[in-house]
């Protein structure tokens, strides 16, 4: 039996660091730091009107990297919002630590889809954030969208680095009012798949980086179908 328990501790173990290679979080200490958020000014920033369910200073920063990015979209962040109008833009408060070269994101707004993130309503590709800051300081990026929304819906991204370390983190909110920290994860790497808070892997979190404008601008008469979305991967 001895042999036995010692043989499931370390398959524990084995899965556990199989399972950490797959995300990573930019801060490890256990003591708060002190972020400094840097807002910059990119193009379509003042849209609308920002919601952020972030209180604006992060304890932490998450990424997906290698296995647990998977196209078109595990490995996503969302975070939910509820407005009648036009998202105008979607918001990135973000941190690295050197290996941004780069690497892009495809950027989303989800129909709700039961508490999750649902059917895409659209997608910006290849978004390449600029001059993003250095942890623990975390910088505002914009990506300029125009997508109708009626009632709840979804914001977030997909970072373009399968088979890569983390090129960026998304900014964490572990103690602020709260929002709907979602991710969707991969299959094989030891978690439940598909859509789920990001709490499962991160431990208790709060809200994610990730925002929107709402604004009054026109609403494009043909959006982008999951169809032709899942055909740029093929």
């Amino acid at each position: 039996m001895k042999k036995l328990a010692t043989l499931v501790a370390l398959a524990a173990l084995t899965a556990g660091a199989a399972n950490a290679a797959e995300y990573g979080k930019v801060y490890n200490g256990t003591e708060p730091v002190d972020t400094n958020l840097i807002i910059n000014s990119e193009d379509g920033t003042g849209c609308g009107t920002l919601n952020l369910n972030a209180d604006g200073s992060y304890e932490n920063g998450f990424c997906w990297q290698y296995g647990g990015l998977v196209a078109p979209y595990y490995g996503a962040f969302a975070e939910c919002y509820s407005a009648n109008g036009n998202v105008c833009s979607v918001v990135l408060d973000l941190t690295q630590i050197g290996l941004h070269a780069g690497q892009t994101a495809d950027v989303y707004v989800w129909e709700d889809g039961g508490g999750a993130p649902g059917n895409v309503l659209g997608v910006v590709t290849g978004y390449l954030p600029s001059g993003i800051a250095f942890w623990p300081s975390l910088s505002r990026h914009v990506a300029d969208v125009s997508v109708a929304v009626a009632g709840n819906f979804w914001a977030g991204y997909w970072g373009n680095w399968p088979n890569g370390a983390c090129a960026w983190y998304v900014g964490a909110d572990l103690d602020g009012f709260g929002g709907c920290p979602y991710t969707n994860i991969a299959p094989g790497i030891g978690y439940p798949t598909g859509w789920q808070n990001a709490s499962i892997v991160w431990g208790p979190t709060q809200a994610l980086g990730i925002g929107v404008e709402l604004g009054d601008g026109p609403v494009p008469t043909e959006n982008t179908t999951w169809g032709a979305i899942k055909n740029l991967y093929n």
